[in-house]
């Protein structure tokens, strides 16, 4: 018996185009389509509900699951029935993607690195001209790149910090105001 309704028609067009996306960036689409139900479920979502919500099987979604856990997109949590293994969204998906998408630009940065050394090592030949100036560019692009990555980071971390203490502050009871 699943413990999950269905999702909404607008949620699973959501689910849709999130598959859409993952599956445009060169990612398995059925991972885009586990982490769009995941963040339309506020409650743990079992992977039998994932096959039946999903229509799909259940080999490739529990490795999909798998991956995305490595990635800290989705996280195994407790669920209603101790025998199944259920999941929900990381609270930190969309900053943890995007750590994925920096380390691709520091790869990137590295690359270039590397490949200049061995240019300006002379291991080229003499015809390197070309080779050299694209990874110049290559190099420029990607150091800029990280810079306005990690400032975005600093700046995500504030803001996250200033979110969860406004959250605190609205949970919290007011305190009895004391006559003077």
């Amino acid at each position: 018996m699943s413990h999950s309704k269905e999702p909404s028609s607008l949620e699973r067009e959501l689910i849709e185009e999130i598959g859409n996306i993952y599956e445009d960036f060169g990612l398995r689409r059925l991972q885009g389509l586990i982490v769009g139900l995941l963040l339309t479920k506020d409650d743990p979502v079992s992977l039998d509900d994932m096959v039946e919500i999903l229509d799909r099987s259940k080999g490739p979604i529990s490795i999909s699951v798998r991956r995305l856990d490595d990635m800290g997109l989705v996280r195994k949590v407790e669920g209603p029935n101790n025998r199944r293994n259920y999941y929900a969204s990381h609270p930190d998906i969309f900053f943890n993607n995007f750590k994925f998408s920096m380390a691709t630009v520091r790869k990137n940065r590295d690359l270039a690195e590397r490949f200049l050394a061995r240019v300006d090592a002379g291991e080229g030949g003499e015809e390197t001209e070309k080779t050299s100036q694209s990874l110049e560019r290559m190099k420029a692009f990607y150091d800029l790149m990280e810079t306005y990555l990690e400032d975005f980071a600093e700046e995500w971390r504030e803001i996250k910090q200033e979110r969860l203490e406004a959250e605190r502050a609205e949970t919290e009871e007011p305190a009895e105001a004391v006559e003077t």
